[in-house]
């Protein structure tokens, strides 16, 4: 059996799209999706964007499950980058682990599965179960080390921490290892920074050209503590790269002050460091089957 794919108007730069979003002058979501009679009894996928305004934008996708599932025999739910992802830890007592929730609601929405790119909890390439839902994890780590490499064959590869490890492993990268203190103490923002950031006693960067990645560049400490930490051990230059660039702030314009060459990040999110394009990715490993 083929599989249909719809494609809503966050994403229609990649794809015509086929969901129409719209607000209704209260700015209640309102959804039109486009000939459904054509995915009656099909596998279908649902391409779309969850961020920026992710809350509004689950919130979209998870009235267009509502509405293809009446028609759709399965559904897929494909999500360049999954918001809350980082939220799959309880830091303190009544804290929300947002990140199970989010995939228990789209499954409650009617998806059978969520593909997307490096996913933060999951921290491997591959399928896992997750808030009863199939994810299937797909890396850019491939297109990022094939960037770098272009420009700087001999260099040396590392993650910023253990959960980033998987993206360098395939070429024998080494990895550092973080820890994160308390919650600042804001008012409306929960904020938990970098407390350390050790480098592998075996790491050797003197004189050499390093690069570092990660499956996300948020606010930057990580990325900032790193990049510092590998040119105090004398490398030659640090690159940056990520599949995710938030760059909340001004996270981008800290890390060049901090001493990266450059900084790269994927269009997941679109950014002025999106050098990765997802497009053939996305053709190649995840749309037409599930």
């Amino acid at each position: 059996m083929s599989t249909k794919l719809l494609v809503s108007q966050n994403s229609s730069y990649l794809f015509p799209a086929s969901i129409e979003l719209k607000n209704f002058p209260d700015k209640e979501s309102h959804i039109l999706v486009r000939d459904l009679e054509s995915c009656r009894g099909q596998d279908v996928q649902v391409l779309h964007r969850c961020y920026p305004k992710q809350d509004s934008s689950l919130l979209q996708l998870f009235l267009v499950g509502k509405t293809v599932g009446k028609a759709a025999r399965r559904m897929e739910a494909v999500i360049p980058y999954l918001p809350y992802a980082r939220q799959d830890k309880v830091w303190k007592i009544g804290e929300s682990l947002s990140a199970e929730t989010i995939c228990e609601m789209i499954a409650a929405a009617g998806f059978s599965s969520i593909a997307t790119f490096d996913c933060h909890f999951v921290k491997k390439a591959g399928e896992v179960n997750y808030g009863g839902i199939k994810i299937r994890n797909f890396t850019l780590s491939d297109s990022l080390v094939s960037y770098f490499k272009a420009k700087k064959p001999a260099a040396v590869f590392i993650s910023p921490d253990q959960g980033a490890k998987y993206l360098v492993d395939e070429i024998g990268g080494a990895s550092m290892v973080k820890r994160r203190g308390e919650y600042a103490n804001h008012k409306k923002r929960a904020v938990r920074h970098v407390e350390s950031l050790e480098v592998n006693g075996n790491l050797d960067v003197k004189g050499r050209d390093v690069v570092i990645l990660d499956d996300m560049i948020a606010g930057g400490g990580t990325m900032i503590r790193a990049t510092r930490a590998v040119l105090a051990l004398g490398a030659a230059s640090v690159c940056c790269g990520c599949t995710h660039g938030l760059f909340l702030g001004d996270a981008y314009t800290k890390l060049q002050s901090a001493g990266a060459e450059e900084i790269v990040a994927s269009n997941t999110i679109a950014s002025e460091a999106s050098k990765i394009d997802i497009l053939n990715p996305l053709k190649d490993k995840i749309l037409g089957s599930f």
